[in-house]
């Protein structure tokens, strides 16, 4: 059987549909799971590039079709403006990825966003004076023979494209890599635009476009995979404390003479918390509730063995039948003690509390250690690595979130709230 050229044309960009809707679908997801708030403009240019392809494939579909003529000028018309929209949000996702903190190129960028509204204007005009294409009466979009035009309406469809180049490449914070791949996504469709102008057989502006975005796809995820390798690393170093191994292997040696049995049992909880460390670094599956309750027990027997009367532990556990990311607990229980208990000269008491809400388990680690203010808060959690991981777990691996209170002087409240999981 013979296919067609806009048989082909239609197959082609329906493939490249059925791409780009998978790869928006998948971005949607991850921005749900991950609640992100930061303006989508990747998924805004997905959009588009969607639209526009919808509007092109069912341009192929009415060629040829003399009854349908003006349907198929007011489709291509579509495609153009779509096209041209799309190629503004790749700007702006641009100026979003390599321009943080600029002032100058973000409004050079919405500046450009007048240049889109001039030529979805052009393209509109197109369909009442026909000054670059028309169709034919029987049926096929062609070009109306004005040169001038042609090139003019050609400039509309270049000009966003090839602008990203040299944004791309002087951005002084972006990698090499970052600017092959901006370059890369402006170039490819630009040659399969001059390739549709010149051979106007097959339609390779938007295999073009599917693949710079299949290549910027698959470099958002690498390095979405390289930041959790190296949140993995973080917590393993900061996991692995060698003062807290060497303090607690001090304390044991000194109760081997004085309290033999002591010793043993502090022996036998410290290499259950070493074992347990060990388990969660190689893996990111929820465990349940009271196994990390026996992990933190370890913790806090060893702590005590230590500090003795300065350091006071209350339990109050009313609900235990859920599952938690491993290390979620005594990350914040270590934290409670090593910079808010100890550093008070008479100690004071860790309260661990967990209960059922109508949406949520809730978790709570509360101190009443010295404390700090919003400012020395947030530097703590700047610079200290345990706090920021069990964030990012928790939002990643079940959507959980993680909120801290402190007031100086009087100590210090870090909730963790993990949503219920519907029974089905």
């Amino acid at each position: 059987m013979y296919i067609t050229v806009p048989q082909m044309n239609m197959a082609l960009n329906s493939l490249s549909l059925v791409v780009i809707l998978i790869i928006m679908a998948t971005c949607i997801t991850e921005r749900i799971k991950q609640r992100l708030t930061n303006p989508p403009y990747f998924i805004y240019l997905l959009t588009f590039i969607s639209i526009s392809l919808v509007f092109d494939v069912l341009s192929w579909a009415c060629e040829g079709d003399a009854s349908l003529r003006l349907f198929t000028l007011v489709l291509n018309t579509l495609t153009s403006c779509a096209g041209q929209i799309s190629i503004f949000c790749f700007m702006k996702y641009m100026s979003d990825s390599l321009y943080v903190g600029n002032k100058i190129v973000p409004k050079v960028v919405d500046g450009y966003g007048y240049f889109c509204l001039a030529s979805i204007i052009y393209a509109v005009g197109n369909i009442f004076f026909g000054y670059s294409f028309v169709v034919s009466p029987e049926g096929h979009y062609v070009a109306s023979g004005r040169v001038v035009m042609l090139v003019f309406h050609l400039l509309f469809s270049m000009a966003g494209l090839l602008s990203v180049v040299p944004f791309a490449w002087f951005a002084k914070r972006a990698s090499i890599k970052k600017r092959i791949l901006f370059t890369a996504y402006a170039l490819l469709p630009a040659i399969g635009i001059i390739l549709d102008y010149t051979v106007h057989e097959l339609s390779l502006t938007y295999v073009g476009t599917v693949i710079s975005i299949l290549i910027i796809y698959t470099n958002i995820h690498i390095d979405k995979q390289r930041l959790i390798d190296q949140q993995k690393n973080a917590l393993m170093l900061s996991q692995i404390n060698p003062h807290f191994t060497y303090n607690t292997l001090t304390a044991i040696a000194a109760m081997c003479d004085s309290d033999p049995k002591l010793a043993k049992s502090l022996t036998i909880d410290f290499s259950q918390f070493l074992r347990q460390n060990l388990d969660s670094m190689t893996s990111e599956r929820m465990i349940p509730f009271a196994k990390e309750l026996e992990h933190v027990e370890c913790y806090l027997k060893i702590e005590q063995a230590r500090f003795r009367e300065r350091l006071n532990v209350i339990w109050s556990v009313k609900c235990s039948d859920f599952e938690v990311p491993p290390l979620t607990v005594q990350p914040l229980v270590e934290n409670a003690i090593k910079h808010g208990i100890t550093k008070k000269p008479a100690g004071g008491t860790v309260k661990i509390s967990a209960y059922a809400a109508d949406k949520t388990y809730v978790i709570e680690v509360i101190d009443d250690g010295v404390g700090f203010d919003k400012e020395s808060l947030l530097l703590e959690r700047t610079g200290h690595i345990g706090l920021d991981n069990v964030e990012s777990r928790l939002k990643r691996v079940c959507l959980g979130t993680l909120s801290v209170k402190s007031e100086v002087g009087i100590g210090t409240r870090v909730t963790i709230e993990i949503p219920k999981r519907k029974v089905t």
